[in-house]
């Protein structure tokens, strides 16, 4: 049985750091800046998502804030303490929050050295991880989260039913989801100005959630606007028409997209694809088309069904070659 108490959520003084404040007001010369919270666990498979949350930060001209989460019952001993009540927490973990300090001391040291102008913060937690980490993102005013879905422990801890998930779910905040399997950040170069960011879209409003945030990736690159036509009833007709139909009524939907945002200046290009299995055929465009990043609406809290598992984002976030950022529909739909 778990406690029935909660261990406090500390936050442990971190060493100080050539940063400023960040979740600040901006002014007409320092525009506000939200930052992007990089979560790590102390694996080196938590640490693949530092590069993109590098990546990410430096396109944001974002400050970088690291977070870990000392778990108080990680330890057997720990969690007998704390199932009989005992408030042993500020005693008891001193070495564990030592430790997770100079971890996160040594990550943001390589966060500097890497991107120099990227302004680092750290914060050490106490508690259950996903929670610390929604509560972390949400206190500095976070716009991105970004961890990896594989950390401590492998497969069990980070992927489905854990902490990537729950982060998803029932955080509102966009989460970058970054697999060991996936390609690395692209430099920009003359060939590669800009990422190539792909949009799964199907003809629903909601689904439109990730455009305003791919073509802010995609600045000096290009966002790619994919929409599968797939039969009503498993397959076509023997009619021709109805086929060539649904592709004409895609296609058209996809260019009135791409137009309002090509009128922000977006380069944007649109493909349609007639697949019965909508995320191989999308995988396969990534590789072919090289692209960087895919963006793919969810819905939030409690309505997960469609989209989290057993559907298109779901696939997409455990499956997809490249990085998959999540963003949730109920709030960005409203505000366009």
């Amino acid at each position: 049985m778990r406690a029935t108490i909660d261990p406090p959520s500390t936050v442990v003084p971190a060493t100080p750091l050539a940063s400023p404040p960040v979740g600040t007001v901006g002014t007409e010369s320092q525009p506000v800046t939200r930052p992007v919270v990089l979560a790590l666990d102390g694996s080196a498979l938590s640490e693949k998502a530092r590069p993109w949350a590098l990546a990410m930060a430096r396109a944001r001209t974002s400050p970088l804030v690291l977070v870990s989460v000392v778990d108080p019952y990680q330890a057997s001993a720990y969690g007998m303490a704390a199932t009989a009540g005992l408030v042993l927490y500020d005693g008891t973990f001193p070495e564990a929050t030592k430790d997770a300090t100079a971890y996160l001391e040594t990550q943001a040291a390589l966060c500097t050295a890497e991107a120099p102008e990227v302004p680092v913060m750290m914060h050490v937690l106490i508690g259950d991880a996903s929670r610390e980490i929604l509560q972390a993102a949400s206190s500095v005013g976070a716009d991105l989260i970004v961890l990896t879905t594989h950390g401590r422990g492998g497969v069990d801890r980070w992927v489905r039913g854990s902490v990537a998930e729950r982060v998803v779910s029932h955080g509102h905040l966009p989460v970058m989801l970054i697999r060991p399997w996936d390609h690395e950040v692209a430099e920009r170069t003359a060939d590669h100005p800009g990422w190539r960011v792909l949009v799964p879209l199907d003809g629903t409003p909601s689904a439109e959630a990730p455009l305003a945030e791919a073509a802010r990736l995609a600045v000096g690159g290009e966002v790619l606007l994919v929409r599968d036509v797939v039969p009503l009833h498993g397959e076509w007709s023997f009619d021709p028409s109805e086929q060539l139909e649904a592709n004409a009524e895609a296609e058209a939907y996809l260019e009135r997209v791409a137009e309002r945002m090509r009128a922000d200046g977006t380069r944007v290009r649109t493909v349609v694809l007639t697949q019965p299995e909508v995320v191989p055929a999308i995988s396969a465009l990534v590789e072919m088309d090289a692209v960087d990043v895919i963006a793919v609406a969810t819905h939030g809290r409690g309505m997960i069904g469609r989209w989290l598992h057993g559907s298109v984002s779901d696939d997409l976030a455990l499956h997809a070659p490249v990085p998959v950022m999540l963003l949730h529909t109920a709030e960005r739909v409203v505000a366009n």
